[in-house]
């Protein structure tokens, strides 16, 4: 990041502070928060919590379940995320559906930048922000060109080289208030336990069906996943092992080579080495008893969650109780609730004779 203090774009004042700092140039020494690497604030304590944990775009598809649990332990001491994207609408628009960060940090030439690519990601993030009151920073404001274009897509803050302030005039009592003049509002923390079907059936009708229905309308949501863009996310939970066969398999096997991130749960995985990441799952884990096919893309995001039962309808199919969502928000918290469960340590693949 350019320089390592955050402006107001407006007056000048230093709101808050970008990492790497020295132990004598504490952000939180001056009142302002502190933009640390996720990476840096999960393996040590920070004093007090002006701290707001950073992560790049990159990571977050790089290894999703990785990144979201450490976003996770973050928050769960109180600190806020920001999310630093590129100009990939798509990527970024899935990024803030998954992360839903209290801070967006946006390259200042995408301010500048006028061709159609620049305006999708940017309406992307308008709609993020509407949503969650987010703050937002340009990054990279080395010009008053860039500062200007800024200003004119409603940005308050930003950092750069046409910012530069010595720090003896930081004032983290500006009359503006700050980083955060006004709360943020993100999805809810789901604890450890939350599962798909707990988070989708809420205040949604439960209906109850046998399992061919259920084949189908996954097969539907698998056809459609291969058609929602490359930087979609597809998560299927599919009980066993043993019920991940025949076309199913295969659907999601060419997933994988065309999506962004692609896995499968189940009891009974071991060591796999082509075609989408099979997640092992404990028989203990609730996720045993659901069937989920959960999707999130630019434009569609759509979950199907079904609870096992564990009985027989009068035709002689086993029988499930679901529900279907396309609440983005909701698909969002059923990915996420997904992709952050405990691990258990991976199977070998046997030796070969």
């Amino acid at each position: 990041m350019h320089a390592n203090a955050i402006h107001d774009l407006v007056d000048g004042t230093v709101v808050a502070a970008v990492m790497p700092l020295t132990a004598a140039d504490s952000g939180a020494d001056r009142g302002v928060p502190v933009l640390t690497p996720l990476t840096d604030l999960a393996r040590r304590p920070v004093a007090g919590r002006a701290s707001v944990a950073l992560v790049d775009e990159h990571e977050v598809f790089a290894d999703p379940p990785t990144a979201l649990r450490g976003i996770a332990a973050v928050r769960e001491r109180g600190f806020a995320v920001a999310v630093r994207v590129a100009d990939s609408a798509s990527r970024a628009t899935v990024v803030l559906a998954l992360v839903e960060p209290e801070v967006v940090v946006v390259p200042a030439e995408a301010f500048v930048a006028s061709d159609v690519r620049a305006a999708t990601t940017l309406l992307s993030l308008r709609a993020h922000c509407e949503r969650t009151n987010s703050v937002v920073l340009a990054e990279g404001v080395d010009s008053d060109l860039h500062r200007q274009a800024a200003l004119a897509h409603g940005i308050d803050f930003g950092c750069g080289a046409a910012l530069h302030t010595a720090e003896s005039e930081a004032d983290p009592s500006s009359p503006n208030g700050g980083l955060f003049r006004e709360p943020t509002w993100s999805a809810p923390l789901d604890d450890a336990t939350a599962t798909p079907f707990r988070i989708l059936s809420a205040g949604r009708e439960r209906v109850r069906s046998g399992k061919g229905l259920l084949v189908s309308m996954s097969a539907d949501l698998e056809v459609r996943a291969e058609k929602a863009g490359p930087d979609t996310v597809a998560l299927g939970t599919f009980q066993h092992h043993d019920h991940f066969t025949g076309a199913a398999r295969r659907r999601w096997m060419s997933m994988a080579d065309t999506l962004a991130h692609v896995a499968v749960f189940a009891v009974g995985f071991g060591a796999s080495v082509s075609g989408p990441n099979l997640v092992r799952i404990e028989p203990h884990d609730p996720l045993v008893d659901e069937w989920n096919v959960i999707l999130l893309g630019e434009s569609f995001a759509c979950a199907l969650s079904a609870l096992d039962l564990h009985r027989r309808t009068a035709g002689g199919e086993r029988e499930f109780e679901y529900v279907v969502s396309y609440d983005r928000g909701a698909v969002a918290r059923a990915a996420r609730a997904t992709l952050t469960r405990p691990r258990p340590a991976p199977v070998e693949a046997p030796p070969s004779p």
